[in-house]
Order: structure tokens, then C-alpha cells, then sequence
């Protein structure tokens, strides 16, 4: 079985224990854009895709957005309210044992849960495609801002980078008030009522400007996926052809890729809790370490400052010869070469430089594997 193959098959799980609850709640919901072309054409997934799309009315939407108690681990129901650090802009339920991980570290928040995961939309009411497109545009502005916000409410004052600071204030972000700004966000999309047609204002691109007749939601009926019977829109024809205006017709064999793995990481068999402890978990349990710091630049100094007060740190490391034998910042600089002969289990290695990922495949090659990264712009606690 190979990675995609593997990480189907999880997602296939997914959205079986999504089904077993939506039947018991008596959720309505469809199966949208890949999911359901895979459903008419395979009878399951489109042999190259990597993802699934289902889709609710806001009404039953919001029921399950409240709802997250239906889920157990290692199944959690992450909502635009419930995982700031994610900031994610509609529902996906992910499993907590796997990882898929993309744009981490963004050096604004530490990325929330990183599973692999469904999509799960909304589908709004809206009077036309004009005002699905006025809709979506400041949609994707309040986006930018929860994000801004969420990042702001992780580190700010004497912990924010420069950076990380133009960013936050330049696209609106507000400390403190993410969870006032994620309700607003899900009324605005929800705006209207009792109209012609659906849209899904969340997603960014052409799919947040479709819009759906209502009537081709009347119902549903049952197709199959894979071993799951599912419920697509009574009109399913109608929906794909609004959904692809191009046409459904399968792509040249060149074009027959996944459209997420190629940039994300991707491990059915490992937590994404394992991967990203080394950039967050930097100060757990550092007391009585040997503290060592990979890079003797200007993070070196703002590591010190922030972070050094009560700790052992014994000395830092960094490429550049000229630097080795010489005090930075309060802290002897000596040469890589030095290294393996000092790490043992007393000990803590940070890397705390720009060239985090060449240092990190330096250290690999040195046969080191126990280090973590400090980010600036993250927020680090002692625990």
C-alpha cells in the first residue's frame, strides 16, 4: 500500500465514523466536488485524489460545529472556534494518531491539531452569484484576520518577532478577541435565508464563488463509496457541472496527481504530536539540562533574553569559524565538530537560526536526532 493509498484509507475510516454519527443525530449532509465525482464515476475515490468534501446546511452545520462531544478520540471534531492555533475556516474532523502537516512553521501560531482529516462545509443560503462573490471576498479578509488574532493571542509584547507583528496589526488582528471574532465570521457567512440557492462562501478560489440551486438539494440519494453507501444531491449531475464548469471529463495522465501530499507531511502511522514537539516543546522539562544552542546570531541574543534566565546554558555552536573560541551574548561559541562528544541524556539541543532545516540535515548526518528548533514568533512556556 502506498502513502496515498494509506492515507485514503484513513480517510476512509474518517468519514465512516462521521456517518455513524450523522445517522444517529440525523444530520443531513452530501458528499461535494471530488467526493462526489468520485462517487459517479469510481464508485469511490477518484484514484488520485487525496481528500474528501462533504457538505451540510448551515443548520445542521452549526448543529455539529456545537457538537464536538459527539467524537472520541482518537476522532476530533476541529471547529473555527475550538483550535485557535489552527485557525482553520470551516469544520474537518481529523484523526489524532496520523499526520498531515502544511505550512508548519508559519511562525505565527503553533499550527493546532494536524491530523488527517475530512472537510466538512457549509452550505449557505445566497440570492445569486453576484453576491456570492461580494460574500466570499470578505470572507477571505476575516479569514486573514482570525488568523492574525489567533497568532497575536499566542505571543505578543516582548515575545512577538518584528515580523510576525507587521503582519498581525497589518491584517487586522485583535488580542483577545478571536473566539468574538470566529461567531461573527459564521453569521456574516450565514447571512441570508430563505433564498434560491446555496453557496460555500469558506472556500477560497472558484469554489467559494459557485453558486448551487437549492432544489438540487431537495433530497438525496445513496451511491456508493468504496464499502460506504453515501448520500449525494438528488441532482448530483446538475451540482458537478455548477462545481466543474469546465467539465468532468477525466484529466490528461500528466495531470492525474494528488493535489495536498506533494506539500505536506504525511505519516499514517505516526502522531502529528511527534512531529511538531521539537519546534514547540522546546522549554518542557529543561530544568537541570545541559543547554546547548545551535546558531550564534542574532537569535542566539534573542533566545538569551527571553528564555535563558535560571538554565544552564553551557555554550552555543554555529558554522562560521571565525566565531569559535569567542563570547556571544554571554556565551562561549565553539565548533559543531565538538558536539557528538557532548550530547547525552542530561542534555538539550536548540537551534535557533534561520537555517534551522540545513542545521537540523547537519545534525542528521552527525547522527543527532534529539534537538529542537526555537521559532521566533511562537509562543514557549516551561512545562
Amino acid at each position: 500500500m502506498n502513502k496515498l493509498n494509506e492515507l485514503q484509507a484513513i480517510e476512509l475510516d474518517i468519514l465512516k465514523e462521521f456517518t455513524r454519527v450523522a445517522k444517529r443525530e440525523g444530520l443531513t449532509w452530501f458528499a461535494m466536488f471530488g467526493t462526489l465525482l468520485g462517487a459517479v464515476r469510481h464508485k469511490g475515490f477518484i484514484p488520485w485524489d487525496d481528500d474528501i468534501d462533504i457538505a451540510l446546511p448551515r443548520k445542521d452545520y452549526d448543529r455539529l460545529r456545537f457538537s464536538e462531544h459527539w467524537f472520541t478520540e482518537p476522532y476530533f471534531l476541529q471547529t473555527p472556534q475550538n483550535d485557535p492555533a489552527a485557525a482553520v475556516h470551516y469544520i474537518k474532523l481529523r484523526r489524532s494518531d496520523t499526520t498531515v502537516i502544511s505550512n508548519f512553521p508559519n511562525g505565527c501560531t503553533r499550527g493546532g491539531h494536524m491530523g488527517a482529516y475530512i472537510d466538512i462545509l457549509p452550505l449557505d443560503d445566497i440570492p445569486d452569484s453576484d453576491a456570492a462573490k461580494r460574500i466570499q471576498d470578505t470572507v477571505m479578509k476575516m479569514q486573514l484576520q482570525m488568523f492574525a488574532s489567533a497568532a497575536l493571542d499566542e505571543c505578543e509584547g516582548a515575545e512577538i518577532s518584528e515580523s510576525k507583528e507587521e503582519f498581525c496589526f497589518g491584517a487586522g488582528g485583535l488580542s483577545g478577541q478571536y473566539g468574538y471574532l470566529s461567531e461573527r465570521y459564521e453569521r456574516f457567512c450565514s447571512k441570508y435565508s430563505n433564498q434560491l440557492y446555496y453557496s460555500i462562501p469558506v472556500l477560497t478560489g472558484e469554489h467559494g464563488r459557485r453558486v448551487y440551486n437549492k432544489k438540487w438539494f431537495s433530497d438525496s440519494v445513496e451511491m456508493e463509496f468504496e464499502d460506504l453507501i453515501i448520500p449525494v444531491p438528488l441532482s448530483f449531475m446538475e451540482t458537478l457541472i455548477a462545481s466543474y464548469p469546465s467539465g468532468i471529463s477525466e484529466p490528461e495522465e500528466e495531470e492525474r496527481e494528488p493535489k495536498h501530499m506533494d506539500h505536506s507531511i504525511v505519516d499514517m502511522r505516526r502522531s502529528y504530536k511527534e512531529y511538531v514537539r521539537s519546534y514547540t516543546d522546546m522549554l518542557c522539562d529543561i530544568e537541570n539540562k545541559k543547554v546547548y544552542i545551535f546558531g550564534a546570531g542574532d537569535s542566539l541574543r534573542i533566545w538569551m533574553e527571553r528564555y535563558s534566565h535560571g538554565l544552564n546554558v553551557v555554550c552555543a555552536f554555529d558554522n562560521r569559524k571565525d566565531v569559535w573560541g569567542s563570547i556571544l551574548y554571554g556565551v562561549p561559541v565553539r565548533s559543531p565538530f565538538e558536539l557528538p562528544a557532548l550530547m547525552d541524556g542530561d542534555s538539550r539541543l536548540i537551534i535557533a537560526s534561520i537555517y534551522r532545516k540545513e542545521i537540523a540535515k547537519q545534525l542528521e548526518e552527525m547522527k543527532i536526532f534529539n534537538y529542537y528548533f526555537f521559532i521566533d514568533g511562537l509562543k514557549y512556556t516551561r512545562c
